[in-house]
């Protein structure tokens, strides 16, 4: 296509195409665009694809005007971006002489009889070229395993076999009891108590767990099954639900039951029945899970750490249009872990609402570790062979208990997941690289 371009670069990320395309094109697209209408319009009066030009312009030429608009830009910019070697980034903003992209509603004002001036407005890839990545000083928390933490292991898993009986004789509600509970609650507003449908039903509340807002356990330690009582809290002004912060809420709360949790005796036999040949192998292998879990914490802080150097020893600028794909990757994991714990829609979009900031700061970090690793990876040639991808899909076939063949299968078919596959690998192995090369210096935990 004919145009003419002049780039721009406000800044290490941006580029601007200021494009003219000659009238004579606009003409002849336009004109293109009206035939190709002519060929199939329906209008009272004309037989299809007899309708004279004149009365296809009249009925049709507004929508060929918005579609060649459209085409005209979109085509040029992509030709530019081609013949430029630009490695664009999201969406191009584009700018008129009349109208900006995302300010009020477009009018798609095209003459054509004019020349179609415009500005494409592009973030590009940021140029990461990592220095002093070698001998980074790290400090790594020592690994060390108690005989306590061990016991700890073993105590949640009794109590995760527990059982809750119903409290047979009367007595009151104390701290460790397991309480069924009808709640109704509102919003204390001008002394008028407004109920809400998300602060009622039916709950078992552990009493001491400190998992209701403050005060709302302690409330109901001393009723008895079959109670009422009424009172009133105030969420923390940090309460998850921002809508709620530092609200005074009123809650009716009846005891249906209460329950006792009664652990099984710690010896073989309870051991047996969780699968362990005795409670010295369950002892055994909790310091096998504890000292696992300990060490893949040290190294991932190790890592985090070593990223954070390296983003402080080489600062740059990132694409917003990155920054925001990542945020909403990070937003929907996230919901999905929201609603695993039972929190309805609304209030999983309050909370990621509520914590965008954040969201989009832990993405922007993220996407700077990535690029600053590609660096390096790029610098130190670091590759990934198809033996390395197959070795991988291997481990991940008895990881997911997936025929391996299946797996295989389905990364051929699949060039984008192979490609994130292959990425995956790539920043490992460049992580894996930068840690061989670092000083490390082992630490007690309080010590870091």
């Amino acid at each position: 296509m004919e145009f003419s371009l002049e780039v721009e670069k406000p800044s290490s990320i941006l580029r601007k195409l200021k494009i003219k395309i000659p009238a004579n094109v606009v003409k002849n697209h336009f004109e293109k665009g009206l035939a190709e209408v002519q060929k199939t319009a329906k209008i009272k009066g004309f037989r299809p694809g007899q309708v004279p030009m004149t009365i296809v312009k009249q009925y049709y030429g507004e929508d060929v005007r918005h579609q060649v608009f459209h085409r005209l830009i979109d085509n040029s910019v992509q030709e530019a971006v081609q013949g430029q070697k630009i490695q664009s980034v999201g969406s191009p903003k584009i700018e008129t002489p009349d109208h900006k992209t995302g300010e009020g509603e477009h009018d798609h004002t095209l003459s054509e009889d004019k020349d179609l001036s415009f500005t494409a407005t592009i973030e590009v890839m940021p140029d990461v070229q990592v220095k002093g990545y070698k001998k980074l000083k790290i400090k790594q928390e020592k690994v060390e395993i108690t005989d306590a933490g061990v016991e700890k292991v073993v105590e949640n898993l009794r109590n995760s076999q527990a059982e809750l009986t119903p409290v047979v004789a009367a007595r009151p509600v104390a701290k460790g009891d397991f309480v069924d509970t009808q709640i109704l609650g509102g919003l204390v507003k001008d002394g008028a108590v407004e109920a809400r449908e998300d602060m009622k039903g039916s709950k078992v509340i552990e009493i001491g767990s400190n998992a209701w807002i403050p005060g709302f356990e302690e409330n109901l330690i001393g009723m008895q099954q079959g109670d009422h009582k009424t009172f009133r809290l105030n969420f923390p002004a940090d309460f998850v639900e921002k809508e709620l912060a530092g609200l005074e809420a009123e809650f009716t709360v009846t005891i249906n039951e209460i329950k006792e949790k009664k652990l099984a005796p710690l010896d073989d036999e309870f051991a047996k029945q969780l699968g362990y040949e005795d409670l010295k192998d369950l002892r055994t292998k909790a310091r096998a899970f504890l000292l696992q879990e300990k060490t893949q914490e040290s190294d991932k802080n190790a890592r985090t750490q070593l990223l954070s150097t390296l983003i402080e020893k080489n600062p740059f600028e990132v694409p917003r249009a990155m920054v925001e794909a990542q945020t909403r990757i990070l937003a929907q994991d996230w919901a999905q872990e929201l609603k695993k714990q039972n929190f309805d829609d609304k209030a999983v979009e309050s909370i990621i609402k509520n914590e965008l900031d954040e969201l989009m700061k832990r993405a922007q970090t993220q996407v700077m570790a990535s690029l600053v690793l590609e660096s390096v990876a790029k610098q130190e040639s670091v590759v990934i062979s198809p033996e390395d991808i197959a070795t991988e899909i291997t481990k991940l076939s008895a990881s997911m208990k997936v025929e391996e063949e299946k797996l295989h299968d389905f990364y051929a078919k699949n060039s984008g997941r192979k490609g994130d596959l292959e990425f995956r690998l790539r920043q490992e192995r460049t992580i894996k690289f930068l840690l061989d090369n670092a000083e490390i210096t082992s630490v007690a935990a309080s010590e870091k």
